[in-house]
């Protein structure tokens, strides 16, 4: 499964944007080992026409952000490119991991 996320933002340090979503996927990659960055984030400049610079209003410069990720399924029982699958599975399971460890703190 591939996804691909795109932002609009108005003056920011693309390196720092980049390092956090690099850190994000290394995050997610703890629970979803088919989890990965299909290639470096992106940053484009929009032009002063762009349509898209519409919803940026009165921002001195407007940059897309592409973030392109990529789910591959582990394939036990449905094919690899069913990664999607895979994702939700393991971020239900995370969740719930989650939500027992707070359960137990609350008890003790």
């Amino acid at each position: 499964m591939r996804d691909t996320v795109h932002c609009l933002v108005s003056d920011c340090a693309t390196e720092s944007v980049a390092a956090s979503v690099e850190e994000m996927v290394t995050r997610v990659q703890e629970y979803v080992p088919g989890y990965r960055l299909k290639q470096k984030v992106q940053f484009a400049k929009l032009a002063a026409d762009d349509p898209l610079r519409t919803l940026a209003p009165g921002a001195a410069e407007v940059l897309k952000v592409s973030v392109f990720l990529e789910v591959e399924g582990a394939a036990d029982y449905l094919p690899a490119y069913a990664g999607n699958l895979d994702i939700m599975t393991s971020a239900a399971l995370r969740t719930a991991e989650r939500m027992a460890a707070h359960r137990a703190t609350e008890v003790a």
